[in-house]
């Protein structure tokens, strides 16, 4: 199960220690702990203090993904040092031009810069957090994928990650991306419904990961048990619905391909490449 909180605006105090209380009841079925969805982590001042709460409380994988445009030298090892597990470079672009058009706002040579020095000071700190690189496969940056993985198989340890995926339609929302995913994927069962949670900023659980505006509102964690809201009369219901071949009755679950790209066999074969690669 993963608990991902919402960094568009910082979550309070009192809520995530709520949540990670509760989460720690369940810490031996929970497989990761993510703090990060519909923002930046970074721009959480008390980033590290949640890592550190989040291990304290049993949590086995805490992981956070980020665009590493914050990642300063002072940033890095505080994070380093909370006991963070695991940590995801968004890097979709191998040239400044491709890079920048795609992660709009960012800087190329800055981002690449704060990386590269994160995964010396990991090295010399241990081998945690394990780190990933994903590239996210789109019109803008065709062809750019062997080299991708060529330059950070090269920079990373054996048990680190370097992936390529391609552009998943968001549940559905990207239409230029959806094909005719909508008949393809009715009759199949989303794992979501069965083996994650989201919790937004506010203590809001949408539908999934997919669902960032919040359209499907489970419960919200302020009021509500995580246990409660997983055993809701409204998510058994979906789950019935995902199970008796209705999933397009739910707007959201109709054509998304979340789960069709990004398999096991693709970041095993990225961990195998890196042994042969590490300088």
């Amino acid at each position: 199960m993963d608990k991902m909180s919402n960094t568009n605006h910082q979550m309070s105090d009192k809520l995530y220690e709520k949540i990670i209380n509760e989460a720690g009841t369940y810490s031996k079925l929970i497989e990761m702990f993510i703090l990060a969805r519909n923002g930046e982590p970074l721009l959480d001042s008390k980033l590290e203090q949640r890592i550190k709460l989040a291990k304290q409380n049993g949590m086995k994988l805490v992981s956070i993904s980020t665009n590493a445009s914050l990642l300063t030298e002072k940033r890095a090892k505080a994070i380093i040092e909370s006991g963070l597990d695991d940590i995801r470079f968004s890097i979709d672009g191998m040239t400044k031009e491709s890079f920048e058009k795609i992660r709009k706002g960012l800087k190329f040579k800055k981002v690449m810069e704060n990386c590269l020095n994160f995964i010396k000071l990991r090295d010399q700190h241990g081998i945690k957090p394990i780190i990933q690189v994903r590239f996210v496969s789109q019109e803008d940056n065709q062809g750019q994928e062997e080299f991708f993985k060529d330059f950070w198989l090269s920079k990373l340890s054996s048990q680190d990650i370097a992936a390529v995926r391609k552009m998943h339609n968001w549940g559905g929302t990207l239409d230029s991306y959806s094909g005719n995913k909508v008949k393809k994927y009715a009759p199949i069962p989303c794992k979501s419904l069965w083996n994650s949670m989201v919790i937004l900023a506010d203590g809001t659980v949408p539908l999934c990961a997919m669902d960032y505006n919040a359209v499907e509102i489970l419960g919200n964690a302020n009021n509500s048990s995580l246990k409660e809201i997983w055993d809701s009369n409204k998510l058994k219901t979906l789950r019935y619905k995902h199970l008796h071949g209705k999933r397009n009755d739910i707007d959201m679950c109709k054509g998304c391909s979340v789960w069709e790209n990004g398999t096991k066999k693709e970041y095993q074969l990225s961990r195998l490449k890196s042994k042969n690669l590490k300088n």
